[in-house]
């Protein structure tokens, strides 16, 4: 088995974050989850299904015209180019098969003419409503799959599963220059105003974005990491609605510290490894628990082949943790030089 390094020694402990009401606040997510979707599917459907009086049939066009509004909203995200290769394929695929199956599943009902017709526009309906509530739970991980598959074969269709446009002057110069007002003590206007300025605006919205994708993309990440998102969304509407950066530059900065501790906590054990690489006659057993994937035995027999191995994967993972603190440091805004 290759040396792989072990990761979760330099993970950072999450459970302060967790522990308090942990279990509680993930069981309201899932029966708040479960409940959106027994009533889409069940209640709904049972209502029209018993009667058909012109309340039913009110139920029909609301249904409709929430199933409308879903596909109105997805037809403009593609329209402005924020869906990815990927995710429309998944979304497309995924969205034909709900209708498919609702087709198959809608009970043929004896009755006029004009109900059969609305009870079969409400079955479309709701298995068009059904997908979009779902959607964000099933799309992003199956997208990332796709896109790691197609990657494997030599083809790049990665792309973004949540993303907003980045501000431009023509269309945000009024965010804008709240933005530089409070980074930069000048506007757009201001003979001191460069356009550099405008990229750690963007820099910090693309970066926040990615994190949602980066939640979005596990297995029930949607659900599990409904706040997270639910936060960054937040962050992104104060960022591109009022111009207000104070959470998301905290939000930036507490990464930041983050990934500077690992960095420190790596090098602690880079420190280690090479002293044991250096001194064949010291005892390496500790700079195995850095690693998986190797027992004593390995290390006695290539001992120089396997400490070398641990310390070009550390440093690969020092760099790797610099190369993410410096996208994170362009998302802040650019130091002005002291006179």
């Amino acid at each position: 088995m290759p040396l792989k390094l072990n990761k979760l020694v330099f993970a950072r402990n999450r459970d302060r974050e967790k522990e308090f009401g942990d279990i509680f606040n993930k069981t309201s997510r899932g029966l708040s989850y479960i409940m959106a979707l027994s009533i889409t599917v069940f209640f709904t459907p049972a209502l029209i299904a018993t009667s058909f009086l012109s309340k039913e049939a009110i139920v029909i066009l609301a249904n409709l015209s929430l199933s409308l509004g879903y596909l109105t909203n997805f037809a403009y995200r593609i329209y402005k180019k924020e869906v990815s290769k990927a995710e429309l394929m998944v979304s497309s695929l995924t969205l034909a098969g709900f209708v498919v199956v609702s087709y198959l599943l809608s009970p043929t009902i004896t009755a006029l003419p004009l109900i059969k017709v609305l009870i079969f526009i409400h079955q479309m309906a709701t298995a068009v409503n059904l997908f979009f509530l779902i959607k964000h739970v099933i799309v992003p991980p199956c997208k990332k799959l796709i896109e790691n598959i197609a990657q494997t074969f030599g083809f790049d269709i990665a792309g973004r599963y949540y993303s907003k446009p980045p501000l431009t002057l023509e269309q945000d110069r009024y965010i804008i220059d709240i933005l530089l007002m409070k980074a930069y003590g000048h506007n757009s206007y201001s003979p001191d105003f460069d356009k550099k300025e405008l990229v750690s605006f963007n820099k910090l919205l693309e970066k926040l974005s990615e994190y949602i994708d980066k939640y979005d993309e596990t297995i029930l990440g949607y659900i599990n990491n409904k706040d997270d998102i639910a936060d960054l969304e937040k962050q992104i509407a104060q960022l591109t609605t009022k111009g207000n950066t104070d959470s998301s530059y905290a939000f930036i900065k507490k990464k930041i510290g983050f990934k500077t501790t690992k960095i420190s906590m790596l090098q602690e054990a880079r420190d280690i490894v090479r002293l044991a690489f250096n001194d064949p006659h010291s005892d390496a057993t500790h700079a195995l628990h850095f690693f998986k994937g190797i027992d004593d035995e390995q290390l006695k027999v290539g001992r120089h082949k396997v400490l070398g191995d641990g310390l070009q994967s550390l440093e690969k993972e020092i760099q790797r943790q610099k190369d993410k603190i410096a996208s994170l440091q362009e998302c802040l805004p650019i130091p002005r030089p002291k006179i």
